[in-house]
């Protein structure tokens, strides 16, 4: 196989292995009646309870209009919502409320039903894989492409 060609192959297999992922986090979302960014709010604050808006707009790595109209839209349904931090009184945080925490372990349960049949992959296929991928994300990095 040319240099080239397999440069692509290995692109080519990340990007439908990311296209099927984004498929089933689609479907997920829809499954639970939010979007995908919803849906990722609600994990953020979940593991991350207390966040403000700027915290959360820097995790998600979106631009802080999306993550401000998505965290209004949780607010008005019920999932998440503002506090003023114990810490500063100015400062505003959020927090996923009982019926945001019962979503987010819903999706959470959905989420690995959804792709149990991952659990078919020997352990020493996994190993495989990871060590595989860490080898590309090393190859990468001595290009100076990926600092992460």
């Amino acid at each position: 196989m040319e240099n080239n060609e397999k440069i692509s192959s290995i692109i080519y297999s990340f990007r439908e292995v990311d296209k099927f992922f984004n498929k089933q986090m689609w479907h997920h979302a829809n499954e639970l009646g939010v979007t995908i960014v919803q849906l990722q709010v609600l994990k953020l604050i979940s593991k991350e309870p207390n966040l403000s808006l700027n915290e959360l707009t820097q995790k998600m790595n979106i631009n802080k209009s999306t993550v401000s109209s998505t965290v209004n839209r949780l607010v008005k349904a019920s999932f998440i919502q503002r506090e003023q931090s114990t810490s500063d009184r100015r400062a505003i945080i959020l927090n996923l409320t009982e019926l945001g925490r019962e979503k987010e372990k819903e999706g959470h349960r959905l989420f690995y039903n959804r792709l149990r049949n991952l659990n078919d992959i020997s352990d020493e296929d996994v190993k495989k894989l990871l060590a595989l991928h860490q080898l590309v994300k090393e190859k990468i990095r001595v290009n100076g492409d990926e600092q992460n």
